[in-house]
């Protein structure tokens, strides 16, 4: 009986020591790789993608692969850094040893793509095109453009082509040299090509097209030894084709500047054409600022010349004067002078009025606002006049596309409001007043200005905008016609899930469109892939337990490209067709994270000290025992619940803990998100991050003596205030972070920029000037209350930080030496913010781990400390 049980022991022991994980070190540092460079073919039937290691020092190898999605066959390209899809079908394109080819992956057949010229590909199609130039005796150069149909193995040919440009819909439109003429034609890729214009090549000026394809212009010369003078409309629908204006007819006065003869956009119904306008001479001097060692800073000056040094190396340039021409009064008009600091106007070819912004009472603030501020003015390009619309505003309009409507988020009144160009407005007025929600951003806490969740996109040809509240996207009709209504059904609110666009944060026109949309569940924290067509959304993509992110859209829309990720969950590369209920995982980039010791996340919640609502991320081992007590290292930035799912990579630090390394040693990891009062920065990172972590003692998570705390930059700040109220924390880890708001208030950055704008318009959230609230600036400052520390402090900064200067850890260290506290300072002499240079990122990650293994594992003390 003995025996046996013996043996049952062994056998016991043997099973732990062969099923023990690994622990994260160097050498798993040097052995993770991410996903590079990755795409899907046309068809979906096709990835390419390429890895890279994580670990900077260790030289990626230069290889393609390629995975067919039906069958998960891989090929690797060797010494192919670079491959592209080409056409509808199966063809790849890529260099090797120096040589193009065209691969076709199905068949397996290879040929060599023979002309060395610059080859593109016209999207959605199987052409390929390239321009080809052969210098010629005497001058007789040529020109040929070739299309190359790669389904039927066949070429399009132009020869003497000037200039083309490709549209949609396999169009083309370009001039020709023909014999003695040139010719502007359009036509389909292949032919017939419908002549728009015939004439002496040294005649002929250039041609321009609109942005809806089917207008243009182009411009001629009446004598072929003088500049261009007659622009001249084309509609290759209606086959107009007139005269619009003789550049010799506009009586031009300013003897200072001469506008450009070119094609300008034009429409059937054009009034006014804005004159690109150049100086006449040198009117720009040199704007360098010569190198001295004699800085004079004015007190009035606005962009003061130590900061445009650092920054641009240059003064604000010259602007020039703005000039239109009226078609219908024939008279040219100044709609403004050089005096401005901005000039906006629509995306469109006609357009009535723009806007100019005027800063010169603002200038001198930016130290402390950092958002520059101006004076809204329209101008009326039929008349010239201005009129003052809007005062003080940090942001600019936004127009529709057609420029009949201009959009502003009004700051004081946090609202949406409108514009119309036809006259009828004098002023912006409400128009998102109308729904019981705000689209006021409710979770941005940092910065005093309101901003809105943001602009979709357009509908009904631009007359109706949709714009983002925090859960949906609602439109509004900008004629008034049509009550508000949520183009997603409110889905995004009835489920908490934050619905935004697919690919873009401004999606252009909507009208029509099945629309993909990214889901982010605010109580499970995921993230998915939603639809909505036909005025319904359907979910096609989602798991609480995992974000689902798409990366690639096939050409056809069939099929996608997408990565699943959690905290344990690498973002490998998955293909799906299109209502995701076919799906194949395409890579494995780190099959060896099985062999280490690895983590899940876990989501937290519980009652501030102010009685709100806490929420934060615990990472905990895959094989975590809720019975035991561990150790615990808080570490916080702002906010980190959206965050989740994402996958943390095993690497070196350059500043803060590295939660794989740690994580595999035994401890867990607390994140607390933080939600800001303004004036007490401070004490809210006290009120979420103290009652977090005095929630995992009383849930028997840790306990006292076995928790630490570390953050950097803001986090470092924080860290460093928090030991100042309490001695929850057995040690902390102080990086780069301000410990005197008083004395950091009036320093500046290495950029040439105040750090007033940090304190009144950014991060650490005051409500005004230190000389408006100065109590608050010392209470939210750790120096002025470092004799409360009983904690010991690893302190991290760098002598060659740029944006918290040395002396605030350089202060925190002398005061806590000083009081006779337990404090060491680490400078990487020479090195940032945070680390670049390799040697010391080692040897942080090690001093943290050693720092963090004496105070809450009991290991023996580093000879350093």
């Amino acid at each position: 009986m003995k025996k046996i049980l013996l043996l049952c022991m062994l056998a016991l022991g043997i099973h732990s020591i062969s099923g023990q994980k690994k622990a994260v070190d160097s050498i798993a540092y040097q052995s993770w790789k991410r996903v590079g460079t990755n795409k899907i073919s046309y068809n979906g039937n096709w990835v390419s993608y390429k890895t890279v290691f994580q670990d900077a020092e260790k030289e990626s190898a230069p290889e393609t692969y390629i995975v067919n999605t039906k069958s998960g066959k891989k090929i690797t390209f060797e010494k192919v850094g670079d491959a592209n899809f080409v056409g509808t079908g199966d063809l790849i394109m890529y260099q090797e040893n120096n040589v193009t080819y065209l691969h076709n992956l199905a068949t397996g057949a290879k040929n060599v793509w023979k002309t060395t010229d610059y080859t593109q590909t016209i999207e959605g199609t199987n052409y390929l095109y390239y321009n080809h130039f052969q210098m010629g005796k005497d001058g007789n150069n040529s020109n040929k453009l070739v299309f190359f149909d790669l389904a039927k193995n066949d070429s399009i040919v132009i020869n003497n082509i000037k200039s083309s440009k490709i549209l949609r819909g396999q169009k083309i439109i370009f001039t020709q040299l023909n014999n003695n003429s040139i010719v502007l034609k359009y036509g389909d890729l292949k032919g017939p090509y419908k002549e728009i214009y015939k004439g002496s090549p040294a005649n002929f000026g250039d041609f321009a097209l609109n942005t809806n394809e089917s207008e243009g212009t182009f411009t001629t010369k009446s004598d072929p030894s003088k500049d261009v003078d007659v622009l001249h409309y084309f509609n290759l629908k209606t086959n107009v084709q007139k005269e619009v204006l003789n550049f010799n007819s506009i009586k031009w006065e300013d003897q200072n500047y001469k506008f450009s003869r070119s094609a300008y956009p034009f429409t059937e119904n054009t009034r006014f054409v804005y004159l690109d306008v150049r100086s006449a001479s040198n009117q720009y001097p040199d704007n360098r600022i010569k190198k001295s060692d004699i800085d004079i800073w004015k007190w009035n000056e606005g962009a003061m010349e130590r900061r445009l040094a650092k920054v641009r190396g240059e003064k604000a340039s010259a602007k020039d004067p703005l000039y239109v021409y009226d078609l219908k009064e024939k008279k040219c008009i100044r709609i403004s002078d050089n005096h401005y600091s901005n000039i906006s106007h629509p995306d469109a070819v006609d357009y009535p009025k723009l806007f100019k912004f005027v800063n010169d009472k603002y200038t001198v603030e930016v130290d402390w606002t950092f958002t520059e501020r101006n004076d809204l003015y329209a101008i009326d390009a039929a008349t010239g006049k201005e009129q003052l619309v809007k005062e003080g505003i940090g942001s600019t309009p936004f127009w529709n596309p057609t420029g009949t409507f201009a959009l502003f988020f009004d700051e004081k009144q946090e609202a949406w409001q409108s514009y119309k160009t036809d006259g009828s407005s004098t002023e912006f007025k409400n128009i998102s007043t109308e729904i019981p929600y705000t689209l006021k951003d409710q979770e941005k806490d940092m910065g005093r200005t309101p901003v809105p969740y943001g602009i979709a996109g357009w509908l009904n040809n631009g007359n109706s905008v949709a714009l983002y509240d925090k859960f949906d996207i609602w439109v509004f009709d900008l004629n008034g016609n049509i009550k508000p209504y949520s183009l997603t059904q409110e889905f995004g609110r009835k489920n908490n899930v934050v619905l935004r666009l697919y690919g873009s944060e401004f999606g252009g026109n909507l009208t029509g469109k099945t629309l993909t949309l990214r889901g982010f569940d605010t109580k499970t924290k995921a993230e998915g892939v939603y639809v909505l067509k036909n005025s319904k959304i359907t979910v096609l993509a989602s798991n609480p337990n995992y974000d689902i992110k798409i990366q690639a859209f096939a050409g056809n829309q069939s099929n996608y490209l997408f990565t699943k990720e959690s905290a344990s969950i690498f973002p490998d590369l998955w293909w799906a067709n299109e209502n995701f209920k076919t799906q194949k995982r395409i890579t494995d980039i780190n099959p060896q994270q099985s062999e280490y010791s690895w983590m899940k996340t876990k989501l937290l919640r519980w009652k501030n000290f102010d009685g709100t609502e806490g929420e934060g991320i615990l990472y905990v081992p895959q094989n975590y025992d809720a019975s035991k007590s561990y150790p615990v290292i808080v570490h916080f930035y702002e906010k980190h619940t959206h965050e989740m799912n994402h996958y943390p990579m095993p690497e070196l630090s350059t500043s803060n803990i590295n939660i794989p390394t740690f994580l595999s040693r035994g401890y867990l990891i607390f994140m607390p998100d933080v939600n800001y009062t303004y004036n007490s920065p401070g004490n809210s990172a006290y009120n979420a991050v103290v009652s977090g972590t005095q929630y995992l003692i009383d849930q028997k998570i840790s306990e006292k003596g076995k928790i630490g705390i570390q953050g950097h930059s803001f986090g470092g700040y924080e860290t460093s205030y928090i030991i100042t109220k309490t001695p929850i924390y057995t040690c902390a880890i102080v990086g780069s972070g301000v410990s005197n708001f008083t004395s950091n208030y009036l320093n500046y950055r290495v950029n040439g920029i105040s750090n007033m704008f940090k304190y009144e318009a950014d991060q650490y959230r005051m409500k005004g000037s230190m000389y408006e609230y100065p109590n608050e600036y010392v209470d939210n400052s750790p120096i002025f209350n470092a004799n409360k520390v009983t904690t010991p402090a690893l302190i991290f900064h760098n002598d060659k930080d740029g944006a918290v200067p040395f002396d605030q850890g350089m202060g925190l260290f002398f005061a806590l030496r000083r009081l006779g506290k337990e404090a060491w300072l680490v400078n990487y002499k020479t090195e940032n913010h945070t680390l670049d240079r390799a040697a010391n990122q080692k040897d942080w990650t090690q001093k943290m781990l050693q720092y963090f293994d004496f105070y809450l594992k009991g290991a023996s003390r580093p000879d350093w400390m």
